[in-house]
């Protein structure tokens, strides 16, 4: 039995125990994203997205055999932050979708501005350490939350909005 053997005095239970016991922490990161700084120093959350396989079917006369894909889909990059007073860090994105989207005229498309930025995500140790950089490259929004105005509110919490972007390829960690 593999668990009973012996290695260097040791059991293969005690050879399999992880070396780093701390939990990842949530809240210990740290937002960079070139095109919109003010969403980045007010970030409250940001979703790492997920990633799946296509799913390959291998035909066989009683029931198909899965087999591993061969693409990969990466879900979309969501970010929520607090909003400030004078809406300047909504306004950094609201104002790059019209950029994109020129929604009543031509002359709302901004030559001047790049249409994507990148996006660096710091995820810091427990003693707040630079750990892992995850980059997006190119990012781009694709859906700007609502501001929710409430006068039944019981008490006076700042107002959160949610962002989602778009990416080009895979995300580097």
């Amino acid at each position: 039995n593999i668990y009973n053997s012996k290695r260097k005095g040791k059991t293969m239970a005690l050879l399999n125990q992880p070396t780093n016991l701390n939990y990842l922490n949530p809240v210990a990161f740290e937002t960079n994203i070139l095109r919109i700084p003010g969403v980045s120093y007010f970030c409250q959350r940001i979703t790492i997205p997920g990633l799946s396989m296509n799913n390959v079917l291998q035909p066989n006369p009683f029931a198909p055999i899965p087999v591993e894909g061969d693409h990969i889909a990466f879900e979309d990059l969501t970010i929520s932050f607090i909003v400030d007073e004078d809406l300047t860090n909504y306004l950094e994105i609201y104002n790059w979708m019209v950029s994109i989207g020129y929604p009543e005229s031509h002359a709302q498309y901004n030559q001047d501005t790049p249409v994507k930025s990148d996006c660096n995500i710091i995820i810091l140790t427990n003693k707040s350490n630079p750990n892992f950089s995850i980059t997006f490259k190119d990012i781009f929004p694709t859906i700007l939350g609502t501001l929710p105005f409430d006068t039944n509110a019981t008490s006076i919490d700042p107002i959160v909005c949610d962002a989602t972007f778009k990416y080009t390829g895979a995300f580097t960690i």
